[in-house]
């Protein structure tokens, strides 16, 4: 009799592999990029103030994207989860509509909850790290 196998372990959400989402260029599917944020984000340990301040970040970024993107397209989304954080990429898949720029308002709203963020034209990044200081 052999022994009792081990099941399958489940790849490590903190272990470098980026977790993709891709959805419709439409707000209708904002609420699909913030709980994947939300979700991957607790994963990296940040507390529910932390994630409230990525999910409106994400909120305002893919809003971006979408706003500036033809009817056809698609915003594709990479997440990075690492130990103390959590960084999010996106950008238009399709054609090219015009150049996306941040307004102040949302450019004040993204600053004051991510810790990084970068917006080109037709994609963005935005990195969010724990506040919390004993991450152990």
């Amino acid at each position: 009799m052999s022994p009792p196998r081990d099941p399958p372990s489940e790849p490590d959400p903190t272990s470098g592999y980026p977790v993709r989402l891709s959805v419709p260029a439409s707000t209708r599917y904002l609420s699909a990029a913030r709980v994947v944020a939300a979700s991957l984000g607790a994963e990296s340990g940040l507390d529910v103030d932390d994630l409230d301040d990525l999910r409106l970040g994400v909120n305002e970024m893919v809003s971006l994207l979408i706003e500036s993107a033809p009817p056809t397209a698609r915003v594709d989304l990479e997440f990075d989860v690492h130990e103390l954080g959590i960084t999010v990429r996106g950008v238009i898949d399709g054609p090219s509509g015009p150049a996306i720029e941040i307004d102040e308002l949302t450019r004040r709203i993204v600053d004051a909850v991510v810790d990084h963020h970068e917006l080109d034209g037709t994609s963005f990044s935005l990195t969010k790290a724990s506040t919390r200081r004993d991450h152990g």
